[in-house]
Order: C-alpha cells, then structure tokens, then sequence
C-alpha cells in the first residue's frame, strides 16, 4: 500500500470518527504548531491518536503479540505501577536518568522504561490507573518478560480516543491478573502465577548489585579497563539493583520470599544507591557481604516486620533452602478488594452446596 496523502487521511478519520471536517483540519494544525510537522506529518499523527490504522484492516497491536526487536508499533495500556526515577552514568561520563513503569492491556503485561528526556517530558504526568497510548516505542526483550523502552521518537498520550481503551480492565480488578489466590500451608513447590497474602515475619538479608541498565542482568567489572560488561550489551554505564530475602507467614504456613529491583527498593522505602552504600560501609568496617546484608535488613529495615502485604510470584522448591517463593511484585492490602473476594468465594460456595443437593 502507498503513503496515503493528507486528504485521504483526513477522508478515514472522517469515516471511523464521524468528526467534521474542520474539527478534524483544526487538531491537525494544532498537532503541527505543537510538533513543529508539516500538516501531512500531523494528520498521521492524529490518525495514530485515534486508533486508526493506516495500513488497510491490519489489526491493533495488544501486549501478547509483541515480540523483541519490533518498530513503528503503538500500544494501548493503563498504568499498573510507577517508579521513582534514579540516576544512571552514560559512557560519556555525564549523568542521566531512568524510571520504569509497569503497564498491561487485555491480554498482559510489560514495562515502560523511560529515559532522560523522556523522563522529564511525561514521568510527572503519569500515574497509576492512567490509560495511555505508547506510540513508536523499542521493544526488548527484558529481565521479566516484554518491556517498551521510549526513545526520541516515542510519544505517550494520556486518556486516548482508540478502541482498545474499552478493553482495559480497571486497576483494582487487575491487580491479581493472572495470578491464583493461595494459602502458604497448601504449597509445595511448583505452583506458578500465584499471590499470597501474609505478614512479614523475618528478615533475611538485603543486598544490591550492579546491572545493566537495558536488562538488569548482573554486569562483571573489568580492573584492567575499568569497565563494566554486560554479556548481552556489551560495556555499560552499571545501575543498583535490590535484592530483599524476607518471611511471610499467613498463620497457615511460612515461606521465604525474594524479591528483586524496583519492587525491592519500594518495599524497603530505600533508594538503591542509598542501600548501596550503606552495604559498602558494613563491608568495609570488616564484614562479609553476606553478613553486611543481614545486619542491614535487622539494624535499618525492621519497620518492615509485620507489615501486611500481597506478594506474586512462583513457588519452588529449593533443594537447600525448602520452600521459596520468587516474587514478581507485592501491593499493600486492598480492604474493599479482599471484601469483594471473600464474598465471592462464598457466593461459589453456596452455588456448588446447593447444586450438590
């Protein structure tokens, strides 16, 4: 198919939207001045914005079909979870920032990374529960599945006009997405895309490593360069990452937990660096790492102990140390949400009595 013209264009929005003519030619202009694009340039962008292919029946992307290495994709999503940005140094030696968010449509979930000017252009306007339009994005092939990173020519719209928004399920309903309610008791290793709800009992051990910005793998440092390696990327510019072992007990059962990065470092309520740190310090007053993590989780951390949360994740069974669960992420406790799941397991309840007898 050729490159439609401006008229065709606006021939389409008309069709789809039911938008007159000179409300259709006055967005264009306003995109144009706002962009600084020609009005052509502008009318694609306006179709983009309203969910409009421009590529004949071609069907709207979804989460599910997106695969590493993709372009000139769009995505439409709500936001599920935000980040504090951090700081990270480019190979220039200059100083950048990042900040990730976790978003998902009808068919899943992926992170939004954002970097640097895309940081200060949408990061404060964005916010959990938002639905918005990702437009022109890289896909990678992350830590934990899909993520979409904003380059220079992505654009982000909050709240719109595409048929996808409909779709979207609300936030509350989401926030077990996949994910099967268990009791820690009934555990035994294996069950995958569960969330349990329990209270932190104990704390193991925090810890931080350096990673790679783009895929947050473990980087190795090179003394005769003095550079860090990324297998996958090559030299990098390395970021902290949280690692936090802790107890949860649900007065069925216990299960050491870990959880990792971002979800780490907003559980502990602790920057990265600052974790960072503080690690060092111990290490170098004459501890082992290992014992520096643990007296940082017990001296720093221990307003965490009996705090209520909902942890997802897979259980397995570790040949050395039993039952662990491998966390995804963690939300605090939703009153009105377990409300709302306590009397629909007793509607079930009573539908599977009455239809025994």
């Amino acid at each position: 198919m050729g490159v439609l013209t401006k008229e065709e264009i606006i021939s389409r929005i008309e069709r789809r939207k039911g938008l007159s003519l000179d409300e259709i030619e006055a967005r264009i202009r306003k995109i144009a001045e706002r962009e600084g694009i020609s009005e052509h340039a502008a009318a694609v962008m306006l179709a983009e914005e309203l969910g409009i292919s421009l590529e004949g029946s071609e069907e709207l992307p979804h989460i599910k079909d997106l695969v590493p290495g993709m372009t000139g994709i769009n995505i439409v999503a709500r936001i599920m979870r935000k980040y504090p940005p951090r700081e990270y140094k480019k190979r220039n030696g200059s100083t950048g920032r990042v900040a990730n968010l976790m978003i998902y449509d009808s068919t899943g979930k992926a992170r939004l990374v954002l970097w640097d000017n895309a940081v200060v252009k949408y990061y404060d306007e964005l916010n959990p529960g938002d639905v918005i339009k990702v437009i022109d994005p890289t896909v990678r092939e992350g830590r934990n599945g899909i993520e979409l990173h904003a380059n220079f020519r992505t654009r982000i719209i909050i709240d719109p006009e595409d048929p996808r928004v409909g779709e979207i399920p609300p936030l509350d309903e989401v926030r077990s997405y996949n994910y099967q309610r268990r009791k820690i008791g009934e555990l035994t290793g294996g069950e995958r895309f569960i969330e349990v709800r329990g209270t932190i009992a104990r704390l193991y051990r925090v810890t931080a490593y350096d990673a790679c910005p783009q895929c947050r793998r473990k980087v190795d440092h090179d003394p005769t360069t003095n550079t860090w390696i990324c297998p996958e990327h090559g030299e990098v510019k390395p970021i902290k990452v949280v690692i936090l072992d802790f107890g949860l007990d649900d007065s069925t059962g216990y299960i050491r937990t870990t959880l990792f990065g971002d979800d780490a470092a907003e559980l502990i309520g602790a920057d990265p660096e600052e974790i960072s740190e503080k690690l060092r310090e111990l290490v170098e007053s004459g501890l082992t790492i290992k014992e520096a993590g643990r007296k940082l989780a017990e001296d720093e951390y221990y307003h965490l102990l009996g705090r209520e949360i909902i942890v997802r994740g897979n259980a397995v069974d570790d040949k050395f140390l039993g039952l662990l669960l491998k966390a995804f992420g963690w939300d605090e406790v939703n009153p009105r949400r377990e409300i709302s799941r306590a009397k629909a397991e007793l509607k079930k309840a009573i539908a599977e009595l009455e239809g025994g007898e």
